[in-house]
């Protein structure tokens, strides 16, 4: 994400940038997908593994009386020398025997409401080591509440052995009944990214307007979309993002239930694969992966980020298969494409919401039809304002002012910049979301909120006390510092410090991170 910032030092005062961070490092998968334990083996044996790197026991979360899925396939210990059938079943005696052997009692979710895609037959296609996903459809049923369990197993044909502990995959499954409806707080939605490297989103889900969560949207900052050795587009974790899909029912689902919407960020990772890049193959592939996320982990929507692939770098080799484009197609167009392509399979009727983040003159979708596929834009210059480039598209649909929370230091909160004007061109001028990126944990936002609510509904933000460091799935509690804590004498250390220095008679700024301290007293002035 870019920023873009509005520098002014005052008297004794150093503004201080904040770092960038990408989900691009320290990369973990949720799921290697290659950690088969068969491969030094002799013969052919093939597991039953799900999509979207679930770990066993995931649960599925059946919500507002609507079909959940899970989404398995199967995977062989070394290429099929010819076509390999797999057909899978819905298998109560897997579950029995889990049980038996775990000292778990987990009851099996009405059957009656369980199918298998396709009567549960796949093909592992020679040369190929993988099937094709293969969808469980999960209808409402059961007790509000109550913690189900769906046990799912598989046997193949030509030969393929399969393991008692690789022969059936157990998914969780709840219903959580309906999901409140907040009131409105008006017709602007707000949302905000959140960067998982370092912080937790349930700190989004702790400041309220008139009893109604202040955000509408919370961003899961980021996943990555990559491509494996057999150039099939995929979703790739670090171990941050693995944590928050690990823990959904404590982190994504206390949200939701506030009201609050949950995407995840779909970022480049410096290979070949990118929003841009995908034919109608690669599209289709990538569009069932993302569909697995949604089901499995329950999340409401994904926001686009086309950033950090090759082509964007100018790195683009396009020797990564058949499903990526050439240099020269990585184009505006197949980016829509792509977003057709998941509309078919996640369509707008089933509440999936896709936002779009862009900064650049070609980094976002255009064509024909693009406001039917997407449910909002942020223009992410933050401190910047800009409609939607490349063509037209409904005021109602964009975020063309977004505002950086900016990285902390030693629990002092740097200097948020909001702008008045831009604030009052998004409510005079018909847009209908507005942005935050970076959220942490930090207890002196609440001022910064008030400001921009009151602006954009007319109302007040107050902060419920709790807060969220990165690993934290309970509370801690705080208070806002009062005025007297912070008279008196100070010990300063910027995390960056600025200067500027000529070069060629042309004055510019130079970073210098070797800051010294100072000291500084606050003293009162007027009192109170």
């Amino acid at each position: 994400m870019k920023h873009c910032y509005k520098i002014r030092i005052a008297a004794w005062s150093l503004l201080l940038f904040g770092a960038v961070f990408t989900a691009c490092e320290d990369d973990l998968t949720i799921s290697t997908g290659n950690d088969n334990i068969f491969e030094t083996v002799d013969g052919t044996y093939g597991s039953v593994r799900s999509a979207a790197g679930a770990k066993q026991l995931t649960t599925i979360a059946i919500k507002d009386n609507k079909a959940g899925a899970g989404h398995l396939f199967f995977e062989l210990s070394k290429n099929a020398e010819t076509d390999v059938q797999v057909t899978f079943k819905i298998d109560a005696d897997a579950l029995a025997a889990y049980n038996a052997a775990n000292s778990t009692n987990y009851q099996m979710y009405p059957t009656d409401k369980l199918s298998l895609e396709n009567g549960g037959k796949v093909t592992i296609a020679a040369g190929s080591k993988r099937s094709e996903s293969l969808e469980l459809d999960i209808n409402p049923g059961g007790t509000v509440g109550t913690t189900y369990a769906v046990a799912i197993s598989a046997t193949a044909g030509n030969g393929v052995e399969v393991s008692s502990n690789t022969q059936s995959y157990i998914y969780l499954v709840e219903n959580l009944g309906v999901t409140p409806d907040p009131a409105t707080k008006g017709d602007i939605k707000n949302l905000v990214y959140v960067e998982v490297n370092n912080e937790s989103p349930l700190n989004a889900g702790e400041y309220m307007v008139d009893g109604v969560p202040f955000f509408d949207i919370v961003s899961i900052f980021a996943a990555n979309i990559n491509l494996d050795s057999d150039g099939r587009p995929y979703i790739f974790c670090n171990d941050q993002v693995s944590f928050v899909l690990a823990n959904a029912d404590k982190i994504i689902r206390p949200l939701q239930q506030k009201g609050i919407k949950v995407h995840l960020s779909i970022l480049g990772n410096h290979d070949d694969a990118g929003m841009r890049s995908l034919n109608e193959k690669g599209a289709k592939a990538f569009a069932k992966e993302l569909k697995a996320y949604i089901d499995i982990y329950g999340l409401d929507g994904f926001d686009f980020d086309d950033e950090y692939s090759s082509y964007a770098e100018g790195n683009y080799k396009g020797t990564s298969g058949s499903v990526v484009s050439s240099e020269s197609e990585c184009t505006p167009e197949n980016y829509k494409k792509l977003l057709e392509e998941c509309r078919k399979i996640m369509p707008k009727e089933e509440d999936v919401t896709f936002g779009i983040y862009w900064y650049t003159a070609d980094d976002h979708p255009m064509g024909s039809g693009l406001e039917n596929l997407i449910d909002y834009s942020v223009y992410g210059t933050y401190g910047a304002f800009r409609d939607y480039y490349g063509q037209d598209i409904p005021k109602e649909i964009q975020a063309p002012y977004a505002i950086t929370l900016v990285s902390e230091d030693g629990g002092n909160l740097n200097k948020i910049s909001v702008n008045d004007t831009h604030l009052d061109n998004v409510v005079n001028g018909g847009y209908k979301y507005f942005a935050f990126y970076n959220l942490g944990s930090s207890r002196m936002y609440e001022s910064y909120f008030d400001k921009v609510a009151a602006k954009l509904w007319n109302k007040n933000v107050s902060w419920t006390g709790n807060y969220y460091t990165r690993t934290d799935l309970t509370a801690k509690k705080g208070s806002v510092p009062g005025y007297e804590f912070y008279l008196g004498e100070w010990t300063v250390t910027p995390g960056t410090a600025l200067y500027v220095y000529h070069e060629n008679d042309v004055p510019k700024w130079w970073d210098w991170t070797n800051a010294e301290a100072f000291d500084i007293t606050i003293t009162e002035d007027v009192q109170g």
